[in-house]
Formats: structure tokens, sequence, C-alpha cells
């Protein structure tokens, strides 16, 4: 099949430049989209290894960014979800009669695969060095060193051809404008689920923005005990209430007792009268559970399980195989795909590593982060705070700097979220918890909130703002914390 396609962003800058062009055959494109759509295997071996901007036809291009997106949302390859997916800028018509004209895999796709990198490469060349060494030989003034220099690279451009990561600018500027057409649409916006940390109460302005975006990573953080975990599932239920995927990796308290959990915070139950039992000959009845309350249990559990599924820990189960960071991480990927969760949360994410030396565990955190970036996916990632550094300050609040592990914590995240029970630490009553917003990307930070806390309930609501003064340089170690709060109760 041959048509007529729009010519390439490279051919289309240049030839108005009246610089070099790089004719290229669409053919090769053809040929790698049609295997990709008539089988699965293929499709996702290509996906791994052929970006969108390897695509010099425009139109290609943005048929194989749709492609790519219908994996990573975990969705089955159809004309019409594709369409769905990518909008009008699909022409599904000609999609169809591509593959109409190439039902079957080619024995001879490497052949093609081959020579799709190459004609990535020669347009690489020509928008990158070539240009560069011609704008210098024509530049007078040019350092005879640096033109030397761009010659040997043009030589260099063309090795590995297949492993280029430069982008597309036009690309770059049609995600760019597709973010800001998202934000006029109010679609960019991302919530927690948890009313007070998503907004300020006082006034409706969002305080998390954009909040748990596709791509991003948030660190939840406190101490043993600190209201994590139950913070954790307010944000699960609340993304699931939004009709967004979960996948819930339960590491600390296991998936049947995390969801418990849930269904007790959404329907108001005290965790408590789960297992009140009356003394004596009555010592095995509940008062409080009846055979009515575990269907509406059991119902609640199912409409959450709509939208939030649970990944089981396989870490340190296996045996006779050879473990490593990487390989844990593999599987974590691996579901995270099988899953087509929006929102991956990891409680306690150390536990899927084999290696937690500061080295390795930023290495890990960095390919989580690569990870979410590549599958569209948010992280929220549970870790505690440094016990001895706790122990050691008057001030008991989390801090960025007192997170356990590696400084890359501080550096992957997009936000980081402190929980904090002040009834841990001194007498006063359990009837409040605190967040503190210690870093987001985005927004404003540092930022207090308070909150009216159930422990038996598991509830958390309102939000009231906390001031903050900012330490000084050359503070004591007590008083050098992220935030220290004025006013309070």
């Amino acid at each position: 099949m041959r048509r007529k396609l729009k010519e390439s962003t490279t051919e289309a800058s240049n030839a108005a430049a009246g610089e070099v062009t790089v004719p290229h055959d669409p053919t090769n494109e053809q040929v790698i989209i049609a295997a990709a759509c008539v089988d699965v295997e293929t499709r996702n071996f290509l996906i791994d290894r052929v970006s969108p901007d390897a695509m010099l036809a425009e139109e290609h291009r943005v048929i194989w960014h749709g492609i790519r997106e219908l994996k990573y949302r975990n969705l089955d390859f159809d004309l019409a979800t594709l369409q769905r997916i990518a909008g009008d800028k699909v022409n599904v018509k000609y999609l169809a009669d591509l593959i109409k004209a190439r039902p079957r895999l080619p024995e001879n796709l490497k052949f093609h695969l081959d020579a799709l990198f190459w004609d990535r490469q020669r347009a690489v060349a020509v928008t990158g060095p070539i240009a560069a060494l011609v704008q210098a030989i024509r530049n007078p003034r040019e350092a005879p060193e640096r033109i030397r220099a761009l010659a040997r690279a043009v030589a260099q451009s063309f090795d590995g051809h297949g492993s280029s990561f430069l982008i597309d600018m036009e690309e770059v500027v049609r995600e760019a404008v597709a973010n800001l057409h998202e934000r006029l649409d109010g679609f960019a916006i991302y919530p927690f689920g948890i009313e007070g940390l998503d907004m300020f109460i006082q006034n409706g302005a969002r305080r998390m923005i954009p909040g748990a975006f596709p791509g991003g990573i948030t660190v939840v953080t406190g101490t043993p005990g600190s209201g994590k975990s139950t913070s954790v599932a307010h944000m699960a239920l609340g993304i699931g209430r939004q009709e967004r995927r979960v996948l819930y990796g339960a590491w600390e308290v296991q998936a049947a007792m995390t969801l418990e959990i849930m269904a007790c915070i959404s329907l108001g139950w005290k965790r408590s009268d789960l297992y009140d039992v009356e003394g004596g000959d009555a010592a095995t009845k509940n008062q409080f559970l009846t055979r009515e309350r575990i269907v509406e249990m059991e119902e609640r559990m199912h409409a959450i399980s709509k939208y939030i599924r649970f990944l089981r820990n396989p870490f340190r189960r296996r045996t006779g195989q050879k473990v490593s960071n990487a390989t844990n991480l593999d599987i974590v990927q691996e579901h995270i795909a099988d899953s087509g969760c929006e929102v991956f949360i990891g409680d306690l994410w150390f536990r899927c590593l084999k290696d937690t030396s500061p080295d390795e565990e930023q290495e890990a955190l960095f390919r989580q982060q690569a990870m979410c970036e590549e599958m569209g996916v948010h992280a929220i990632l549970v870790q505690q705070q440094r016990s001895k550094d706790i122990e050691q300050r008057a001030d008991k609040r989390p801090t960025r700097e007192g997170i356990k592990g590696s400084g890359a914590w501080t550096e992957v995240a997009d936000n980081i979220i402190g929980v904090h029970r002040p009834a841990l630490w001194k007498r006063v009553p359990d009837d409040y918890l605190e967040m503190f917003i210690l870093k987001q990307r985005f927004g404003k930070w540092p930022l207090g909130i308070e909150f009216k806390w159930d422990a038996n309930r598991g509830s958390i609501e309102g939000g009231a703002d906390i001031d903050y003064e900012q330490p000084g340089e050359g503070s004591d170690m007590d008083t050098k914390i992220m935030n220290t709060v004025k006013g309070k109760r």
C-alpha cells in the first residue's frame, strides 16, 4: 500500500529554510504499524523499541502514539478504541486499509525495523550535527576547533542509530499544547480524594497542583503509627471514586486487612466493632456483626474492588533464582501493565528491594520514576521516617531530611506529604492528625493542614491551615526542621 503522506517536520522545516532535506520511504513505517496491529506479541515487542518520534510521517506518528497508549492503559487493540484514545487526528480509514493490505506478519520485519531507525538517524543528523556544522562554517568568527569537533560529531551521529533518545521538538510542542488545552478544559487536576488535602477549605482554591498526575511520584512519610497507611487508604478510596484504577501494593498491611479498613472507612464503621465480643459464655459472639452487616460489608468491598486491585507481595519468596532490585522492579512494572492502573501504591515500597544500600536504592528509585513517566502512571510510595532522627529531635514532626534511606527519595518525589499524630508523642487528645506538604514541584509549599481524626473509624475530615515559620540558617539540630508550627491548639 502506497500513498502520499504529509511531509515530515524535518523535511518541511529544512526545505523552508533552503537546507538539506531527508527523503524517506514511509513503507517501513507502514510495515511496523501494520505488524503491531495484527499481532499482540509483536505489538508489545515493537512498542518497547520504537518511540512515536521514530516515525517521520506525522500521520504515522499520531497512530503510533495511540497504539502505545492502548498498551499502557491495558486496552485491547481495535480501531474504535484507538480513535477514542487518540482523537480525530487518527485517520481510521487509512489504518483499516493498511491492515487490510498487510494482514499477516512480514518475514522481513527486522529489515524494516532497521531501515526505520536508519531513516530516523539520518533526520537526527541533519537537524543536529550537520545543521550545526553548516552554521559554524558560515560563521567567519567560529573557532577552527569548534568546526573540527562538529565535523567529528557528524560521523559519530550515525553510530548506534537504533538507540537515539533525542525528542522531535514538534512532538514536544504538540504535547505541551495538549496539556494547556487539558488545563483549559479542567482535566489537568488529579485530586487525591481527601478534600482538605486537595483544597484550601477556607477559599476553595487548589492546594495540591496538579495532584496525583500521570507520570509523577508522591512520597508519603511518617513514623510507625502516624497514620500513613490510613491516609493512603483514604487516597485510594478517593482516587477510586474518580473512576481511576488503582493497583495497591499492600506490603505492610496485608491486602484483606487493607480492604477491610477501606470498607470500614467508606461505611463509617468503627474497626473495633468488628472485633468486640462479650465476656463469659458469649465470648465467641460479636455483638456488632450480623449476617446483614457482613453482606453490606461484602457489597462495599465489591464496589471498592471495581477500581482498586491489590498486588500480593511477591518478594523474598522465590528460591533458586537470582534476585536483584532490577528483577523485582520488572515484576512491579509487569503487574502495573497487566492491571491497567492509573495510580500505583507501594506500602511500604522499599520492601520490593533486594539491596537497600544507598546507591542501589537510589538507582531503584530512578528506575521507578522512569517507569511512571513511560507508563503514564502516578506512584504513591510510602516510606518511614528515621526513628533515631525523630527520637533525638524535640519536634517530632516529619521532615524531608528525616526520610529513611537514600536522598533520592527527595529528588524523585513531585510531592512529599508528611503524616503526624501528635498523640503518639505527647499527652493530648488523639482526635487530630496533621499533614505537612514538604514538597510540591508545581505548587506552593511548605504547607500544614490539621484534620479532625478518629483513629477507630479511620476518619480524616476538615483541613484547617497551620501557619509556618521557615528555619533560618545556622539553626541547631532541634530547630532545623522543615516546618515549625506556630499557635498550635
